[in-house]
This record gives structure tokens, sequence and C-alpha cells, in this order.
């Protein structure tokens, strides 16, 4: 294997990796500037969140970019390329739904004071 196809293989987990990558990430970040977050600016939680949210989004664009660029590559490779495209589905719908829960986290962050602790 070469280090182009490695490179290929790879986006077709970008999805399933980072979206919930950044879920993890934007969960513990919340968590650690919540003392921070009441004491100075209340929106650094929301701008992390927006960031975090557009990470595991374009984990999702990236994904599906490798199924649009393999659609073709499956019906001429030897092995077929099915579990490649399911990975890269799986990884559409694994970062839409970790965006949506960035989100859903964000809303919650946005409507609930850091300082009722």
């Amino acid at each position: 294997m070469t280090a182009t196809e490695r490179h290929a293989k790879l986006l077709y987990w970008a999805g399933v990796a980072l979206g919930p990558l950044a879920w993890g990430i934007n969960l513990q970040g919340i968590y650690a500037l919540t003392h921070f977050s009441c004491e100075s600016t209340k929106f650094s939680g929301a701008i992390m969140s927006t960031v975090l949210a557009g990470i595991a989004l374009a984990g999702t664009a990236i994904s599906a970019c490798a199924i649009c660029r393999g659609a073709g590559a499956e019906w001429s490779d030897a092995q077929g390329g099915g579990p490649r495209t399911f990975m890269a589905w799986l990884g559409v719908g694994s970062g839409v739904l970790f965006a949506l829960v960035i989100a859903n986290q964000l809303a919650a962050s946005l409507m609930i004071s850091p300082c009722l602790r």
C-alpha cells in the first residue's frame, strides 16, 4: 500500500473520528471553562462549541467527498470497496449526529448561567 492509498483510506474515517473527538473536547472544555466563564466572559464556551461543531461538520464533509470520489472506483476495485463506503456513510451520519449534540450543548450553555453552581 502506497502513502497515497493510505491517505485516501483515512479520508473515509474522517467523520467517524472527528465527530466524537470534537464532542469529547467540547464536553470537557465546557466543564473546564465554567469557572472562568463566570468571572470574565460568558461566551467562551459558546465560541468553543461553535468551532468544534464546525470541526465535526468538516469531518462529515470530508467523508461525503470520499464517498463521491470513490463511487466509480468501487466498480473497478477487485475487492468491491463496500467496507470503505460503509465506513464513509457511517462517518457522515456520525459527524452530523455529534454536530447536533454539540449544538444542543451550545444551546444549554447559552440558556443556563455558568454562575449558578
